[in-house]
């Protein structure tokens, strides 16, 4: 009996480690497309360390002009079906993205500093400037969702090895 319960609570977690990374990772990756001599992570927008409904300036700025859309509860409303998921991520989410971006871009911090000339510096938090030779978009350092789903995936992928 211990024994079941013991794989019920391994297999709770590797689900959850495991699970897809929320609709948000195709904004950091769109990106980091538009800026590839930058690192993009999750800090750009949340706060480090917080619950990601806690954003920094840069990404209220975002979530003040998004959020009557609701983006987030239709993506998981989708549920398991990621082929619909991915269809509304590149058809509504990433538009809206982008014309999101082009307009905070224009728009100054605190300091009065254009955002536009502080993402191409990468002089918010969530940016670096990327490593020479870095392979991937996400070959950096911090703890944000992708690394985590990869970390989930080479664990599965160990075990499996290991039966």
């Amino acid at each position: 009996m211990f024994r079941i319960f013991l794989l019920s609570v391994f297999v709770v977690a590797l689900l959850m480690v495991t699970s897809p990374a929320n609709g948000h990772t195709v904004f950091k990756k769109e990106l980091t497309k538009k800026y590839p001599k930058s690192r993009v992570s999750c800090e750009l927008c949340h706060l480090k360390g917080k619950p990601k409904d806690e954003r920094n300036e840069f990404g209220e700025l975002f979530f003040q002009k998004m959020k009557d859309q609701n983006l987030s509860k239709q993506w998981e409303a989708f549920g398991e079906n990621a082929e619909g998921k991915t269809k509304f991520e590149k058809e509504t989410m990433l538009p809206a993205f982008v014309k999101v971006l082009e307009e905070v871009k224009t728009m100054k911090n605190k300091e009065g500093v254009a955002y536009d000339s502080l993402i191409a510096e990468a002089k918010l938090p969530g940016l670096k400037v990327k490593k020479p030779g870095a392979k991937s978009a996400d070959d950096d350092e911090d703890e944000d969702d992708d690394d985590k789903a990869d970390k989930g995936k080479e664990s599965a992928k160990k075990d499996d090895k290991d039966k």
